[in-house]
């Protein structure tokens, strides 16, 4: 599953600039993806400790176009609101590559969350039994994989991925995205809670 919101900068209206330093690009991400990429945010993802290719993978993506999600800040933020399409913009490969490895050097943290158990259940026979697990090993919490880690991220970034995913907004493996197409709404609910419980 893929990466989706970085923070927005607070002076500026994206964070790519030829001149901004490592630094000033990582406290942006982190004003939104939480200290050291570690989300407190139900919408927003962890970053820290997702593989290298697939952090850049991602970024790429959002910068070459794809549609994201307008996300609110945490409380207490008062910097713009803003989706990863257009906070990403102007990001130069090389700063690309730089916060990717930033990141995945970083460990990560599953979010503390509450969670249904009899879905988070259900949720895990349609991991084992519809071919998410052939790329999402050992319940999607295995790096090394590069296919992003699942488990232990925040309940409402999931289920909107996979909605996104349902709904053709994202793409990514074909075969992933006909198993997903194919699940109910339901369906998608179970597995959110199933990789939110990981914890």
């Amino acid at each position: 599953m893929k990466l989706e919101m970085l923070g927005l900068s607070l002076l500026l209206g994206s964070i790519g600039t030829a001149h901004a330093s490592m630094d000033s690009l990582v406290e942006t991400c982190n004003s939104c993806h939480g200290s050291q990429g570690i989300s407190t945010h139900n919408d927003i993802p962890t970053i820290a400790g997702l593989a290298e290719a697939n952090l850049s993978e991602q970024l790429r993506t959002y910068l070459d176009g794809r549609p994201a999600k307008t996300v609110n800040h945490v409380t207490g933020d008062t910097s713009k609101q803003g989706n990863m399409t257009d906070i990403v913009k102007g990001l130069s490969d090389e700063q690309i590559d730089e916060l990717a490895a930033h990141y995945a050097e970083l460990p990560y943290k599953p979010m503390k969350q509450p969670f249904d158990a009899a879905l988070a259940k259900a949720g895990q026979k349609l991991h084992e039994e519809s071919g998410c697990k052939k790329c999402h090993s050992e319940g999607g919490s295995v790096v090394e994989d590069e296919a992003s880690i699942l488990s232990g991220q925040p309940k409402g970034y999931l289920l909107t991925s996979l909605q996104e995913f349902k709904a053709g907004k994202r793409s990514n493996d074909e075969k992933m995205n006909k198993a997903i197409i194919a699940m109910s709404d339901a369906d998608l609910k179970a597995l959110a809670e199933y990789y939110a419980s990981q914890q």
